[in-house]
């Protein structure tokens, strides 16, 4: 299967799931980096306007998106996931022994998914793990869709905030901080960084890594 073709049947995927308890790993993950993001842009200065917080966290998960890319026209592509998933259970047993609370729902998914992996990697079952290396590339567009479209768009017509459930575990309302610049809502500026940042991001889903 071309890249592109499995870039389009994994976003659909992860558009249907996203707000489930199945991509908890993901959430995790995503939110591990916009933490990042967040906390260096205020290390800098505190006084950093929200709206360049915010700007700062959209060009950032493009950029690692991008580079994620990148590698994974390499063989580096089966231990994206892997490597993602340590790194985010390092920080969530970080956090447990800094705040002494234990979220067991996200500690069961988290551990779940270490074991797979490491079933995935014993056996060399090499076509899953680069599906699941492409469903942590694509979560960062995803998270970025959620939190400059989805929530705006609850936000604004609450009635739809029922069915949208694609928010549910989205820590970040990335829209927030352009809602009502030049007289616009949130959702078309959300809707316009969307389609901005997935340019590249498309350029670079051509001829990857067949599965």
């Amino acid at each position: 299967m071309r890249s592109e073709e499995r870039a389009g049947i994994l976003a659909l995927i992860l558009l249907l799931t996203w707000g489930t308890v199945i991509t908890l790993p993901l959430h995790e993950f995503t939110d591990l980096l916009a933490g990042f993001v967040s906390k260096g842009v205020m290390r800098i200065s505190e006084a950093t306007p929200t709206a360049v917080v915010t700007i700062l966290q959209l060009i950032s998960f493009t950029v690692v998106e991008i580079i994620l890319l990148l590698l994974s026209k390499t063989r580096f592509a089966l231990y994206i996931p892997t490597v993602a998933t340590v790194i985010t259970t390092i920080h969530f047993v970080v956090n447990i022994a800094i705040w002494r609370y234990f979220d067991s729902t996200k500690g069961i998914a988290l551990g779940i998914t270490l074991a797979l992996l490491a079933v995935l990697h014993v056996t060399k079952a090499e076509k899953i793990l680069i599906w699941l290396c492409d469903f942590y590339i694509y979560s960062l567009s995803i998270f970025l869709a959620t939190g400059l479209i989805f929530i705006p768009l609850a936000n604004r017509f609450p009635k739809l905030a029922p069915i949208l459930y694609i928010k549910n575990y989205q820590s970040y309302d990335l829209g927030a901080s352009f809602s009502g610049f030049l007289t616009l809502p949130a959702i078309v500026w959300g809707a316009f960084f969307m389609v901005l940042l997935s340019l590249p991001v498309i350029y670079y889903t051509f001829s990857r890594r067949k599965a």
